[in-house]
């Protein structure tokens, strides 16, 4: 596979003709990165963040199919999600797994148990009995750690889909397998203008690389607004009107350290507007969430408050035997849903009773498509439908000979104390997956800033050394910047996972 550095990816960005830019390198934008780059177009995909660091890095890694659309009695929404969870089960095996989930019926003022189970099987008829056969188990292992008033049902086995890995892997894995020369992805890249030319019938576009502070203006017959809960400010930004519009909701979970029993993901009845809780376990946690909070911006959404916090812990305690405080809490994520509404949507509906689907507009004067909605389920049919409207305006790809991606390269192997298996090393992450700061590395190519304490820190900051070792690998010979990254890591813990959990500050070595 053909190795590029970051100098490399910047040069080629000026040099070609693109056939498609995507803004966005979350879910939605990733697979459509993928898809046109198998269709043999000369694509860029940039993204102002790092990739899959906003919604698509604080998912329940869950590939549903339609069982939400039971509610709403949307029998259609059910079978074209579950034939989509089903196809991605089939052809990303390794990636995504089949999972057994739990659902455990309240034994008052819940559910009704045998109506549950019915729409159980309903739901497993309309997938056309592709999975597992839903099953009644009242002895099960996850009751030593439930209340009795929360299991004295017992609790219904149903299939549904489970990301292997993670979220931001899943991401990543649709990114780093094209290396094409006219394929190129360009994280921590801001869209700072631009406009259409009707002379050669190319967007011209300008670029900020926001680490090295370089400017320059990049071509492309076509541009794909991916960009999920920022797409809005993006089609403004650009001048583009549109018929639909995104409106935000916030989903926090915290984590917990996982006890044994807690084997399969569990399914509480929420108890409020006819949702649910959800209990995931998760390598060493144990998430518990989501909230579904409605928001006015995306940095709303993305801020984690302590209501949030006790609010989980508050529905943790109702239904766990054993009770927990902030203390406990060794992960807090938060991702805000992009829920695609018609333009002058405005009642105050829950969240929950909006649809997930996806929403594909073409702007009628100029060669720009725009993304709205979507889920991890359909990532991959509106990847296809999009690239299919792409096509539709750049005609056929006309690079189908491009340059072979060849085979990836063989993994390198570290360690990390507190991390129960190897972990990729930070430098193999840096010449191969576009990791450029502590934070990519800690949060998206690797799980450490969510399964060890404080975002890797440790509760008594005992992998500071660690972490230290990490930002100079990744900053060789520049030993101040390297002791910056680690600063700014311990600054945000303190300011944000310590303040929200009650931590004292430790003595970290975070004196300036």
């Amino acid at each position: 596979m053909l190795h590029r550095t970051r100098e490399n990816l910047w040069r080629e960005a000026e040099e070609t003709g693109f056939d498609v830019a995507v803004v966005g390198g979350g879910i939605n934008g990733a697979s459509l990165y993928h898809e046109l780059c198998e269709r043999g177009y000369r694509v860029l995909l940039i993204d102002k963040g790092d990739f899959a660091c906003g919604t698509s890095q604080s998912s329940a890694m869950m590939v549903w199919g339609g069982l939400l659309y039971l509610r709403n009695l949307d029998f259609k929404a059910v079978i074209e999600f579950s034939l989509s969870r089903d196809r991605m089960i089939q052809s990303l095996n390794g990636r995504i797994r089949p999972q057994v989930f739990r659902y455990v019926p309240a034994a008052n003022n819940g559910r009704n148990r045998r109506l549950v189970q019915t729409a159980l099987y309903l739901y497993w008829v309309l997938s056309f009995l592709r999975r597992r056969r839903p099953s009644l188990e009242v002895a099960f292992p996850e009751a030593d750690l439930i209340k009795p008033d929360y299991r004295s049902a017992g609790s219904i086995l149903f299939e549904e889909g489970m990301l292997n890995g993670s979220d931001c892997r899943f991401v990543l894995d649709w990114i780093t397998r094209h290396s094409a020369r006219g394929q190129v992805a360009l994280n921590h890249s801001a869209l700072e203008g631009g406009g259409y030319s009707n002379g050669d019938k190319h967007w011209r576009l300008e670029l900020r690389d926001l680490l090295t502070n370089q400017t320059t203006e990049v071509r492309a017959r076509c541009v794909v607004n991916c960009a999920g809960v920022w797409a809005d400010r993006v089609n403004r930004q650009f001048g583009i009107e549109s018929p639909y519009k995104h409106r935000l909701s916030k989903g926090v979970f915290i984590g917990l350290r996982r006890e044994e029993q807690h084997e399969v993901p569990v399914v509480f009845d929420l108890g409020e507007h006819d949702d649910t809780l959800l209990y995931l376990p998760w390598g060493p946690v144990s998430m518990i969430g989501p909230t579904e909070t409605p928001c006015a911006t995306p940095e709303e959404g993305f801020r984690i408050d302590t209501e949030d916090v006790d609010y989980l812990l508050g529905h943790a305690n109702r239904r766990l035997l054993k009770q927990v405080d902030c203390s406990d809490i060794t992960m807090l994520r938060c991702g805000v849903r992009p829920l695609a509404v018609e333009k002058d949507y405005a009642a105050d509906e829950y969240p929950l009773d909006l649809t997930r689907r996806f929403r594909m507009v073409r702007d009628k004067a100029r060669p720009w498509l725009s993304t709205y909605g979507g889920k991890i389920t359909g990532c991959n049919h509106l990847a296809k439908a999009v690239a299919d409207a792409a096509a539709g305006v750049v005609c056929q790809a006309r690079h189908s000979a491009l340059q072979p991606n060849g085979e990836p390269p063989d993994i390198e192997w570290d360690d990390f104390p507190g991390m129960t298996e190897p972990v990729p090393s930070i430098g193999w992450c840096a010449r191969h997956e576009s990791c450029c700061t502590l934070d990519d590395y800690l949060r998206r190519r690797t799980n450490i800033a969510q399964w060890i304490p404080r975002e890797g820190l440790g509760e008594q900051n005992e992998n500071l050394s660690a972490l230290q070792r990490l930002a100079k690998r990744l900053y060789d010979g520049q030993a101040a910047k390297a002791d910056e990254a680690v600063r700014q890591h311990v600054r945000r813990v303190e300011s944000h996972f310590d303040r929200l959990t009650g931590r004292k500050v430790q003595d970290n070595g975070n004196s300036s």
